[in-house]
């Protein structure tokens, strides 16, 4: 086989054996995912897994990243829906979008914080990256309002926490069982309260 040939038939592999994670992952959750179940999937050994993805956290990160990347898809077309509204508008907005998948992607999306590295271990920059996606969605819509890019960092990283632990504790049913429309009107009063701070100064 040719190098070009070889690479492409890595490539179709790494697709394959992802697809077979990403699947796992949406059907059954984080605990559901094992290399010698994805490498039954895909056909291969277990040894071709961890020779692609170096092991299974790699193959956890990379998976998670077709999350992140998914639900960045879906909250940055939430913000561009949003131009033109006001500033409590257009978070709301956004984090609704965040719920809204969270909701429909519970397992997948509690995959992404449920995976811990081995201590010693650094997330990769890729993924990191994913992450600041998020963060940079929220701190564009807080540009206008917040002046200094530390501040403006803060409020974003706080927004988008206290929106995640509410999300979380709801469909966690922690305080009460999970009702979509009661998490919303929380998530609602935060964000208008924290505006409110904001606007304020």
């Amino acid at each position: 086989m040719s190098g070009a040939g070889e690479g492409n038939f890595r490539e179709r592999l790494r697709e394959r054996l992802l697809a077979s994670a990403e699947a796992i992952v949406i059907a059954e959750g984080l605990s559901g995912l094992q290399a010698r179940r994805v490498a039954q999937d895909a056909d291969c050994s277990i040894g071709t897994v961890y020779n692609i993805f170096g092991d299974i956290d790699g193959l956890i990160l990379e998976t998670n990243a077709r999350t992140l990347e998914e639900l960045g898809r879906l909250v940055g077309a939430a913000a561009r829906r949003s131009t033109g509204q006001s500033l409590e508008g257009r978070l709301t907005t956004l984090a609704v979008a965040y719920l809204d998948y969270a909701t429909a992607n519970q397992l997948r999306w509690r995959a992404v914080f449920e995976h811990h590295l081995p201590e010693g271990k650094e997330f990769p920059e890729e993924h990191r990256e994913n992450r600041q996606r998020m963060l940079a969605l929220i701190g564009a819509q807080l540009e206008g309002a917040i002046a200094d890019p530390s501040s403006r960092a803060d409020a974003a990283n706080a927004l988008f926490s206290s929106v995640h632990g509410i999300v979380l504790l709801s469909l966690d049913g922690k305080l009460a069982p999970f009702d979509p429309a009661q998490c919303e009107r929380q998530i609602r009063f935060l964000v208008s309260r924290a505006v409110i701070g904001i606007e304020q100064g």
